[in-house]
């Protein structure tokens, strides 16, 4: 998992990737709020004019990716989709 965590953290304009776990709270973002979006899906994107926001869920743990606007979100889905 470090490894893909270092891979997002390379690509141009990422400016955060912070791993939630259960019952942790970080930056103001609660695990059960965002696991509760993600019910059905494995992953959710928000696209604003001042960046993005990207919440990956993987076993027992939620990926929160943060960007400038310009990302390549290719990039993020090429590393993201390596995680098995």
């Amino acid at each position: 998992m470090q490894n893909t965590l270092d891979a997002l953290r390379l690509i141009p304009h990422v400016r955060s990737v912070t791993v939630l776990s259960e019952g942790a709270q970080q930056n103001g973002i609660e695990y059960n709020e965002i696991q509760q979006l993600l019910a059905n899906k494995k992953k959710i994107s928000l696209i604003g004019k001042k960046g993005c926001a990207i919440f990956f869920s993987n076993k027992s743990s939620i990926l929160v990716i943060q960007s400038e606007p310009h990302v390549n979100l290719g990039a993020i889905d090429l590393v993201l989709n390596s995680i098995e």
